[in-house]
């Protein structure tokens, strides 16, 4: 009796933390994706190189993703320090960068491209996750006011293990998707991501991931 009223005095959040598995919270993240047909948020990232041990200044802006039956589509707006954009629709990648008015645009062909990991955890289905990666459970972790689950992927592919040898993903759990992820690259650096005022389902056009170049641009590739 006296350890239920422990549990009960320490919270409700230390029987839920028991309880749940991975198995569950992929469920969930299953159940959630389902419903996500588009998402926008604030992002901040920064890169934390290894040799130097420590991150770079940083930089903040929007992302945001439409999925439709014919491919996703993706945007990611830095506003601060330099403002750049990058999207990702119909199999092609642009990359502006309007302070020296270059773009760049490349057809992903068969290839993946590195910004297309920012989708993981957004709508993925549990049992292609297992097939691509060993999926570890972690455990519950605080996030500022966020409380999320943990969950480390490890990829099994060579393929996959070029771009990123192990990806941290904190659940949030209330919206089951991703409000921090942890992107490790083979060199031991790595991209550390955090996703802000997350909105799910928000109206967004396909005209939303169009880039309008000034006609001074130098555009580099097709």
């Amino acid at each position: 009796m006296w350890i239920v009223a422990v549990l009960l005095f320490l919270g409700p959040g230390i029987l839920s933390a028991e309880e749940m598995t991975l198995d569950k919270i992929l469920s969930q993240m299953d159940k959630a994706g389902a419903d996500l047909s588009s998402m926008r948020a604030g992002i901040h990232q920064k890169k934390w190189t290894e040799i130097l041990e420590e991150f770079d200044d940083g930089e903040s802006g929007e992302f945001s993703f439409l999925r439709t039956p014919k491919g996703a589509y993706l945007r990611k707006d830095i506003e601060s320090p330099t403002v750049n954009s990058l999207v990702i629709k119909e199999g092609q990648v642009l990359f502006y960068q309007p302070a020296i008015k270059q773009a760049q645009r490349y057809d992903l062909g068969g290839h993946g491209d590195k910004a297309e990991f920012l989708l993981l955890g957004f709508g993925s289905d549990k049992e292609a996750l297992r097939e691509t990666y060993d999926i570890t459970l972690v455990g519950p972790e605080q996030l500022e006011e966020q409380q999320t689950y943990k969950l480390e992927l490890t990829p099994k592919s060579e393929k996959v293990a070029a771009f990123f040898v192990r990806i941290s993903l904190w659940v949030d759990t209330e919206m089951w998707v991703p409000v921090q992820q942890q992107l490790v690259e083979p060199t031991q650096d790595y991209l550390l991501i955090r996703f802000a005022d997350i909105e799910l389902n928000p109206k967004l056009p396909k005209a939303a991931f169009d880039v309008d170049l000034p006609k001074d641009t130098r555009i580099i590739g097709h």
